[in-house]
Order: C-alpha cells, then sequence, then structure tokens
C-alpha cells in the first residue's frame, strides 16, 4: 500500500465501513471520504511526508516509516498518543526532525505518552518524567530532578551512592 492509503485507512468514524452504508450513503459517504482526503494530505505536509504519497511504505526510510506511524495516529484526531521508543533505529539527520513534528503536535494539544531511552528527547519534550527499572517504578519528576536523582543514576549509569 501507498503513504496515502495508509493514512487513509486510520480516519475516524468513516460511515462507508458499512456495507449498507457504502452503497447507500451517496453525498454523506463522499462528503466524508473528501474530509479525510483532506487530512491525509494535510498530515502528510504537516510531517513533511507530502513527496512520498504515491509511494510504498516498503521503500520509505526508517525515519519516515516512523514519521508514517505518527501521521496514522494524528489522522483519528486523538487527545493522546502513545509512542514506544519513536527514535529507534532512526537516522541521526532525522531525530531532530521528529522531535520538532512531536513538540508542535504537543503544542497543539494533544498529549504525548512517550517510552524513550533518548534523553535529549525526553529533555526537550516532556513535563513530567517516570522512570522505570527492572518493570518497577523508581520516582517521578521534571528532568533536572531526574537527571540528578542518584537512585536513578545507581539504576542506569551504575554509579554507586556515597
Amino acid at each position: 500500500m501507498t503513504v496515502f492509503e495508509h493514512l487513509m485507512l486510520y480516519g475516524r468514524n468513516q460511515s462507508a465501513e458499512g456495507i449498507l452504508s457504502a452503497f447507500l450513503g451517496g453525498a454523506k459517504v463522499r462528503q466524508e471520504e473528501q474530509e479525510l482526503r483532506e487530512h491525509a494530505h494535510s498530515s502528510a505536509k504537516r510531517l513533511k511526508l507530502d513527496h512520498v504519497l504515491d509511494n510504498l511504505v516498503t521503500d520509505l526510510s526508517g525515519g519516515q516509516k516512523k514519521l508514517l506511524e505518527i501521521g496514522r495516529a494524528l489522522m483519528s484526531k486523538p487527545k493522546m498518543i502513545l509512542l514506544d521508543e519513536p527514535m529507534a533505529g532512526v537516522n541521526p539527520a532525522l531525530v531532530d526532525q521528529i522531535a520538532e513534528h512531536l513538540s508542535d503536535i504537543r503544542a497543539q494539544g494533544v498529549a504525548i505518552l512517550l517510552i524513550e531511552h533518548e534523553m535529549a528527547l525526553i529533555e526537550k519534550l516532556c513535563d513530567d518524567v517516570v522512570v522505570m527499572a527492572e518493570g518497577k517504578y523508581l520516582t517521578r519528576g521534571a528532568f533536572a530532578e531526574i537527571a540528578s536523582n542518584k537512585t536513578v543514576q545507581e539504576a542506569y549509569l551504575g554509579m554507586k551512592r556515597s
């Protein structure tokens, strides 16, 4: 499937998905479809994927695939998105670009729940940081507090407390 087709799949409240509506929906279905197309184009442009809309997803770079994942999430007009290591395997040149997109999304009122090991991204995007180690809660707070926390340093950097 193409990038555009992937985005279209994730649109919200598509009445044409029901068999009866698909055949009898007429103008309403066409209107929804047009709005969905416009939203897909807008999301692609926002994420700088508009130049690859007709490309197969398998032809995208790793970073472009990550951007597409974010775009698919945005197609449903969420109040919150959950991202599990969005920078994993991404070319360093695209890390800043993805971080900027996430920052813009957050600024537009979409909450982001982020699981990430890239501390620069955590520092840039997260007001509240929860630290876990070995599946257990360690602490919670602002990034600066977390970074200077001796328990966190011991758990993640192997530093011993004095």
